[in-house]
């Protein structure tokens, strides 16, 4: 009998210890905890929440707890399916266009569960090596986010690092430092593929190429030119371009990053 309730004391230690589940070195740490507890916290989360549970538990293959979450969520339920569907449509490639049409909606988008895709549109595969499929998604007040689903890549990695930078925005932050990381969100599906949200009003240098050609100047004095406009324009400039150097000096990125 005393066995039994210190393990009922230890199962109630966990469970209250694995609720923050926006922590990102929870989501994509080896979990520790057993299927019991993380299933007795799902019943304790909001739909977001039990999304960045679902997914974390989907790449360890924690198959008892994701039945549970999917039986039990049904937004979360259109989800998988939806990521199921891009995935398929990401390896295959067989068109210029894939038809979005076949991605069942609403459903929460992993990266940011808050969000409820109720749309896609302007899909369209980048013509780079794995021809990652880059696409809109519309929520219900017409809020636009820029995704790309990709194969062939381990982005676990990508997303510890990305994890890093925002604790370092933090500590900036509490520390009155005027240095900022631009981060995006990654979302790894499986050991070599997953999705990624880009960072949001992002122009490409390209646009910025392309009015230079035009004038057949250098390709750099447009970019130059608009940045040089505001004096706030070269502050952003300077203080998230000091984040990514300290950022890379600190995970000793590669290139790749």
């Amino acid at each position: 009998m005393t066995n039994n309730n210190q393990n009922d004391d230890n199962d109630n230690e966990e469970s209250l210890n694995i609720v923050n589940v926006h922590d990102p070195f929870f989501l994509w740490g080896l979990l520790e905890h057993s299927d019991r507890s993380l299933i007795r916290a799902y019943e304790t989360l909001p739909d977001a929440d039990r999304s960045r549970l679902y997914w974390s538990c989907h790449y360890h293959k924690r198959v008892n707890v994701c039945e549970h979450v999917l039986n039990n969520c049904e937004l979360v339920r259109t989800a998988h399916n939806a990521i199921k569907k891009l995935s398929e449509l990401a390896k295959a490639h067989k068109t210029k266009t894939p038809d979005l049409t076949e991605i069942p909606v609403p459903f929460m988008l992993p990266t940011s569960p808050d969000f409820i895709v109720n749309e896609l549109c302007d899909g369209v595969f980048i013509p780079s090596k794995g021809k990652p499929m880059k696409f809109t998604v519309i929520d219900q007040c017409g809020k636009r986010k820029t995704c790309i689903y990709k194969h062939g890549d381990e982005l676990l990695q990508d997303a510890l690092c990305l994890a890093a930078m925002k604790e370092m925005n933090t500590i900036f932050k509490e520390e009155y430092i005027n240095v900022e990381i631009v981060t995006y969100e990654v979302f790894p599906v499986d050991e070599t593929e997953g999705l990624i949200e880009c960072v949001e009003n992002v122009h490409p240098f390209l646009e910025f190429k392309n009015a230079d050609d035009d004038k057949n100047s250098k390709s750099s004095d447009a970019l130059k030119q608009f940045i040089e406009q505001s004096a706030d324009r070269k502050i952003n400039l300077y203080r998230t371009f000091l984040g990514f150097v300290i950022s890379g000096i600190v995970l000793k990125l590669a290139d790749r990053h």
